[in-house]
């Protein structure tokens, strides 16, 4: 729209709303729903057309691991954008969502589809929602979401997801720790990286998403939090680098099971 002002001249653009899709892993919705904000690089072209008000269809892989479907689960309205760590080489663009609304009954995306035009290919619908936003139109967003019920409370088919993946991983490496202090009744030492591959095997079996790589990674920067005894090794195929609270690594081996 283009404004006259005696004197001068505005030029002043006013933008439609804009819809989106969001495609998450399974872990990160609890997250959304305790922090009400997505997270994604500045340097994504698409996330940097997100504005104020948009409409953001969630969309994620549900149910058994060996059966999920990408569905939809609900959508959230966007209340603010911003860049974090504005001094850092890689910015993190924030959008600060305004009530999330949930489905009461998740959507697969297969009841949808034939309404979903930017999927041409209906027999390969995934391969559409690979990256983590895509725009939609108006009817698209509609299709999916008008005459849905709703409710801003977090819902109970989602309620194994509403912990963080740091909460899950830190509950499953405390459990796991126990559970083989209990069973391995040989040795009271376990090598960490077997220690690691029981993690990314009990992890898998409730659908979380990491890798062995990851899982290393994470338990490496958080080894100080366990207060585990760790043995070291002479063997450095066995070695470990474990982080301590003031980020100094050390080559560990073994943790002690007791």
């Amino acid at each position: 729209m283009i404004t006259q002002r005696r004197g001068t001249k505005t030029t002043e653009t006013r933008r439609d709303l804009a819809y989106w899709i969001h495609r998450l892993k399974e872990e990160d919705i609890g997250s959304i729903h305790k922090k009400s904000i997505l997270t994604g690089s500045t340097g994504a072209r698409t996330i940097k057309r997100i504005k104020k008000d948009d409409k953001i269809l969630f969309c994620m892989p549900f149910g058994i691991k060996q059966r999920a479907v990408l569905s939809f689960v609900g959508y959230g309205i966007a209340r603010d954008v911003f860049d974090k760590d504005r001094n850092e080489k890689r910015k993190k663009r924030n959008i600060r969502l305004g009530e999330i609304r949930y489905f009461k009954e998740t959507i697969p995306l297969k009841e949808v589809i034939n309404d979903l035009k930017f999927i041409k290919r209906k027999d390969n619908a995934s391969s559409y929602l690979t990256s983590a936003y895509r725009e939609i139109s108006v009817e698209e967003f509609k299709a999916v979401a008008k005459g849905r019920k709703t409710t801003s409370n977090y819902p109970d088919h989602l309620e194994k997801m509403v912990y963080t993946t740091e909460e899950i991983l830190i509950d499953s490496v405390n459990g796991l720790f126990d559970l083989l202090k209990e069973t391995m009744k040989y040795s009271d030492l376990i090598e960490i990286k077997s220690f690691i591959k029981y993690l990314h095997r009990l992890v898998s079996s409730y659908g979380l998403s990491k890798s062995y790589e990851e899982l290393e990674r994470f338990y490496s920067e958080n080894a100080w939090k366990f207060e585990f005894e760790h043995v070291k090794s002479r063997e450095p195929k066995l070695f470990v680098a474990l982080y301590d609270q003031l980020g100094n690594p050390n080559n560990f081996g073994y943790i002690r099971l007791r």
